[in-house]
């Protein structure tokens, strides 16, 4: 089972399961769950894309559970962090009301589209990229909980310079397959276009 399918299966658990709370995500997790969200009772809440800032939030009261995409999930009744056999456990603990298997359920949930590249990126024109690229895309609708994230009618798509390596993250999410890549193509050849007018300049 792919990581983003166990993310989406804590997500259809506990809405079955009549939980109540709030479910927090970093802003680069598929917008699926915000569509599984609707209608159960549990509110999806977007954080930074950082291990702190998620595990701060799921500390915060009303938090009933939060995951990320690399396959860490937090239950902040038993603890506000990352822990495999507490997961492992709540897992089956949830499954069991189910009487189904775990393949069927599975099998029902729906499938992400979202794409993920990193381009090379210097240290020292990472500011400078996300700066200019704001500007060129100050006429669009924009998310800046973390880079800089732009929608439009065939999904969305972000640039999230990485905290630790000289590059940045692209990721993109449409409603086929073919819009994602288009749309990660599209931001890609942008941020390539400013680091390059950036260092011919220089």
């Amino acid at each position: 089972m792919a990581v983003e399918q166990t993310l989406l299966l804590f997500l259809r658990l506990l809405g079955s399961n009549g939980r109540r709370g709030k479910l927090a995500f970093p802003i680069t997790v598929t917008s699926e769950v915000d569509r599984m969200a609707k209608g159960t009772g549990l509110e999806v809440v977007r954080t930074p894309a950082s291990l702190a800032e998620l595990t701060q939030y799921a500390a915060q009261d009303g938090v009933v559970f939060a995951g990320a995409l690399g396959g860490g999930y937090v239950f902040p009744e038993f603890l506000p962090a990352y822990d495999a056999v507490a997961s492992l456990c709540k897992l089956l603990e949830l499954l069991a009301p189910t009487r189904r298997a775990i393949s069927e359920l599975v099998g029902e949930l729906p499938v992400s589209t979202l794409v993920h590249r990193q381009l090379p990126c210097p240290w020292a024109m990472k500011g400078l990229v996300m700066r200019v690229l704001s500007e060129r895309l100050r006429d669009r609708k924009l998310d800046l909980t973390d880079g800089i994230k732009v929608f439009e009618k065939r999904g969305w798509a972000q640039v999230l310079p990485d905290p630790d390596e000289p590059f940045v993250h692209i990721y993109a999410e449409g409603k086929t397959e073919e819009d994602s890549q288009a749309l990660e193509a599209e931001l890609h050849a942008l941020v390539e276009e400013i680091m390059q007018t950036e260092q011919a300049t220089t």
